[in-house]
């Protein structure tokens, strides 16, 4: 009987250790390499005002990787890790790491993510310039040329410098906070969640 007794204690520990790897397994979340993921970003990013270490917070929004209502409410945090301002010739950009995934029961895990979508606000050329940089190539090349070559085409070919010199200034451009923007994952990751 004791035999028959301990047998059966054995069988209800072994079947509770079996149900608790079942409820561990269904307790964690894989997101596969080339998932993507959907965010708002909480603050504005200026490639003029940017800096490099600069940290930033984006609320995950669906549609949701594969349709799954448990990412609802989680951030991704990240930051900064290059800027270039607009310039004579150069091009904005901003460089951006993506640290971490945090669901809104606090279970976190690290992740390796490409921005692969925005809605970048490009500020707009200033007309007010390129009429300056036309204006005043007009005038130097006046000058130049009457002095320098005693030829009255020089206003003509300055204008022409100028005005090419003001088109070719880039401008800045803003990732304003509320809007959206998608990432996709450098690799696979697993979420283990936190035991409610």
């Amino acid at each position: 009987m004791k035999f028959r007794n301990g047998l059966l204690a054995l069988a209800a520990v072994a079947a509770l250790a079996g149900t608790t790897v079942v409820a561990s397994a269904q307790q964690t979340l894989t997101l596969y390499q080339g998932a993507q993921i959907n965010g708002r970003l909480r603050t504005t990013l200026d490639s003029g005002s940017a800096h490099v270490g600069d940290r930033f917070v984006m609320d995950v929004v669906p549609p949701y990787p594969s349709g799954d209502p448990t990412y609802q409410g989680a951030i991704i945090a990240g930051e900064v890790t290059s800027v270039t301002p607009a310039g004579q010739g150069r091009k904005p950009h901003i460089g951006l790491q993506f640290d971490y995934l945090r669901l809104a029961d606090g279970s976190t895990v690290n992740i390796s993510a490409s921005l692969t979508q925005d809605q970048r606000k490009q500020q707009q050329a200033n007309g007010g310039h390129v009429a300056l940089t036309t204006l005043g190539g007009m005038l130097l090349g006046n000058v130049l040329g009457k002095t320098l070559f005693h030829t009255g085409g020089g206003g003509l070919v300055g204008a022409a410098g100028g005005l090419l010199y003001g088109v070719n200034q880039k401008t800045n451009f803003q990732l304003p906070a509320g809007s959206n923007v998608q990432i996709t994952l450098n690799q696979t990751v697993t979420i283990r969640r936190q035991s409610n």
